[in-house]
């Protein structure tokens, strides 16, 4: 009986110790990361997923979306208060009196403004059709390069003068994309380039 005993209390902890030596496999979750289903979930955890999808709100139609419009030639101005830049505030009389002035330089420039804001809003319109249609002939025409003509002497020999307000930029990447293997960045004499018919 005592050998008895003696063989439980030494077998015993040695069955505990061999359980204890495996260290528990956790496993490392990656976010934005498709992962495999190892097991389907059970019915508790759909259940509570359909309690929390029926709480949320229904979203209203697609007619109903924002329409946000941006004119892409105009950038916002800012003006800071002086408490930001440090620099003192004029007084309200004097700056009603600069506003007026300006006012009244703004209507005098007006007409020469108003030819080159009115062509950069029809470039603008042009090229966003072209962009949305480039193989429709009617919305293109075609002009060829010249020796040592870049993008905007290529343009400015197109339409005039009126070119030089287009913001580069926009006017570069918007019409690579319609113009796919030219290279609008250095043009060689003859390359063809599409632009946009105003």
């Amino acid at each position: 009986m005592k050998t008895l005993w003696t063989a439980l209390f030494i077998g015993f902890p040695a069955i505990f110790t061999g359980c204890g030596n495996e260290a528990p496999v956790a496993k490392i979750i990656v976010t934005d990361q498709k992962m495999p289903l190892t097991e389907w979930p059970d019915s508790a955890y759909v259940a509570g997923l359909d309690s929390i999808l029926a709480l949320e709100p229904i979203k209203k139609n697609a007619e109903t979306e924002a329409n946000i419009n941006m004119n892409v030639f105009e950038v916002p101005v800012f003006k800071l208060p002086g408490s930001v830049t440090g620099k003192k505030e004029a007084s309200a009389k004097a700056n009603h009196a600069g506003k007026s002035a300006g006012t009244k330089q703004a209507n005098a420039a007006k007409p020469a403004d108003n030819s080159a804001e009115a062509f950069a809003d029809k470039f603008a319109t042009a090229l966003s059709k072209l962009q949305s249609d480039p193989s429709n002939a009617s919305l293109y025409k075609t002009a060829t390069a010249n020796e040592g003509d870049d993008l905007f002497k290529l343009l400015k020999r197109t339409y005039g003068a009126g070119v030089q307000g287009l913001p580069r930029f926009y006017v570069l990447s918007a019409l690579q994309s319609v113009n796919a293997g030219v290279v609008l960045e250095r043009l060689n004499a003859g390359d063809k380039v599409r632009v946009p018919r105003i």
